[in-house]
């Protein structure tokens, strides 16, 4: 699957999750440009998550693949 994707549907179930309520006089376009950049940290710390995911599996596999080639 590609990371992108994945990402983009992590930020989705994160930002679906961990909704915030907006009390208060708050303009249209403030509740607006909330969840926009909410919804982008999401994303971004959903691919960040899963770059490191990748990047410790990748160094497991690399570093058995060395322990293995010594003996």
């Amino acid at each position: 699957m590609r990371p992108l994707l994945l990402s983009g549907g992590l930020a989705l179930i994160w930002f679906v999750q961990f909704q915030v309520d907006m009390e208060g006089d708050v303009p249209v376009w403030g509740v607006a440009a909330v969840i926009a950049v909410r919804l982008f940290v999401d994303f971004v710390g959903a691919w960040l998550a899963l770059s490191t995911v990748r990047l410790v599996y990748t160094a497991g596999r690399l570093g058995w693949m060395r322990l293995r080639a010594h003996r």
